[in-house]
């Protein structure tokens, strides 16, 4: 979960494709947003992920910030996915680590495997 504005600016740096056309990302403490041209458009991104396009002084939902916006919560919701997935495993590993409790420990690792699967599509 983004913490601060700080951390968007560099999630967005990270997660948007072609970070090189990025230009002038800047860290608005008014608007609690970051701002940035990227390819010619300039963008607006709140913590809460929502994406719009400036023009002048005046905020609209386009079909690109709508596409910017896909792209930037989609990797937010691949991170969640992941991360439970570790403490999942971690959980397998202490189960297994008690002498009695092995067998479940071995299930859930083998629920997780199953359900990384099904993401990636694998039945």
């Amino acid at each position: 979960m983004i913490q601060s504005l700080q951390e968007l600016a560099q999630y967005v740096r990270q997660t948007v494709p072609d970070p090189k056309a990025i230009l002038n990302l800047k860290i608005n403490e008014k608007t609690g947003a970051v701002m940035f041209i990227w390819h010619g458009v300039e963008f607006l991104v709140k913590p809460t992920m929502h994406v719009f396009e400036m023009r002048g002084y005046n905020l609209y939902i386009t079909g690109i910030s709508t596409l910017l916006q896909v792209v930037l919560m989609r990797r937010s919701q691949n991170e969640k996915v992941f991360e439970t997935a570790l403490q999942t495993i971690q959980e397998a590993e202490e189960l297994i680590r008690v002498k009695n409790q092995t067998q479940q420990g071995v299930q859930l690792l083998a629920n997780v495997r199953e359900t990384l699967g099904r993401l990636v599509g694998r039945s």
